[in-house]
C-alpha cells in the first residue's frame, strides 16, 4: 500500500488489544467494520488506469480527503475506548 493507507491500517491494528479489552460487542463490531478493505481502497493515490477505477468509486474527492476523514473517525473511536477502558483521554 501506499503511506497513507500503511498509516491507517497500522492506527486501527494498534487499538485492537484495547478494544477487545473492553469486552464491549458494539466497539469490537465498529472496530471490526473500520478493518474492511473499502477504507484504504478509497485511500488509493495510483493513476492512470488502475486509479480511474479507485475514483470512480470513491465518494470522496480525493484519496487524501479519504484518509483524513478515515483517521478523524478513528481518533473519535480511539477516545471511546480509552474511556470505556477508564483511561484520561
Amino acid at each position: 500500500g501506499n503511506d497513507l493507507q500503511d498509516d491507517a491500517m497500522e492506527s486501527i491494528a494498534r487499538l485492537e488489544a484495547d478494544v477487545k479489552r473492553t469486552g464491549d460487542e458494539g466497539l469490537l463490531r465498529t472496530w471490526r467494520r473500520l478493518t474492511t478493505s473499502d477504507h484504504v481502497y478509497y485511500m488509493c493515490t495510483k493513476f492512470f488506469s488502475d486509479g480511474d477505477v479507485h475514483k470512480y468509486f470513491s465518494p470522496y474527492d480525493s484519496p487524501y480527503d479519504a484518509y483524513i476523514f478515515y483517521m478523524n473517525v478513528l481518533a473519535d473511536f480511539e477516545q471511546t475506548v480509552k474511556q470505556r477502558l477508564g483511561r484520561q483521554v
